[in-house]
């Protein structure tokens, strides 16, 4: 019965934010399209974009994070989805560090020409969509955190005369792949989560893992004990304790401070 209850709950609650993003794109002229330069096709929505196609919205797909992939990698994502996509442009994009900002700026601005805009950002939970809103109005505008989940509601900010943002919560509609993400940034049983992670990054073009813990990531329980004995991560009796390691590889996944790349 508390099972039912909680499905139900999480049901309403995913409606209610994508009813929200609908609302959002109906009152917008345009959209930002925020994805992980880690794993851009999984991290973008085709739902989203068949609605904005359906509703006539232009929309720009940003690669943020762009800092922590290969360029041949990045420039090959972004011929890929100028390929399969109808955006406007694709654009690379690091919070951090500012590199893409003139660009988008630019092509915005190329689009609009003088036009006062109303723009919405859009995007899957923790790809960092308030961290893109603040480096456009260069200021903290959008309150942020290293966490899936941080942003609740709507919040329309002004960047400039011309240009207000729509900041709305990530929401994971119902795609292939979506529901394995769910379990990753929001999980219940944090060991089942981090196995699912190691099994994509396993299969990643790259990654800085093997330097970071030492060992090479494959889904085994003999991998999280490896991590938890170097980082001294010990239940009482020295046994090792799995859910910290496990929560690490969580935690420098959403941090940035692990990276793996793939399509």
């Amino acid at each position: 019965m508390f099972q039912k209850k909680s499905r139900t709950s999480y049901g309403e609650k995913m409606k209610k934010a994508w009813n929200l993003i609908i609302t959002e794109v109906k009152q917008s002229n345009a959209v930002l399209e925020v994805v992980d330069a880690r794993c851009p096709n999984e991290t973008r929505s085709k739902k989203l974009e068949r609605l904005l196609e359906k509703l006539g919205k232009p929309f720009w797909i940003v690669l943020n994070k762009a800092d922590l992939v290969p360029k041949n990698f990045a420039e090959k994502v972004k011929a890929f989805l100028k390929e399969n996509t109808k955006a406007i442009d694709v654009i690379f994009f690091s919070a951090k560090t500012f590199h893409g900002y003139n660009i988008l700026r630019r092509s915005l601005k190329e689009h609009f020409k003088d036009k006062e805009v109303k723009l919405t950002v859009i995007g899957f939970p923790n790809v960092g969509k308030s961290s893109i809103i603040n480096a456009l109005a260069k200021q903290s505008k959008a309150s942020v955190a290293p966490k899936p989940g941080h942003t609740k509601g709507k919040q329309w900010i002004k960047i400039s005369s011309k240009l207000k943002v729509s900041d709305t919560p990530g929401v994971l509609p119902k795609e292939m792949l979506a529901e394995e993400w769910r379990e990753i940034l929001f999980p219940k049983d944090v060991e089942h989560a981090c196995f699912l992670l190691l099994e994509k990054i396993s299969k990643a073009e790259g990654s800085n893992f093997s330097l970071l813990y030492g060992t090479e990531p494959e889904v085994s329980e003999v991998v999280l004990e490896k991590i938890a004995g170097s980082f001294k991560f010990l239940k009482k009796g020295g046994e090792p304790d799995l859910t910290r390691a496990a929560e690490k590889i969580l935690n420098d996944w959403n941090s940035g401070k692990l990276s793996a790349w793939w399509l």
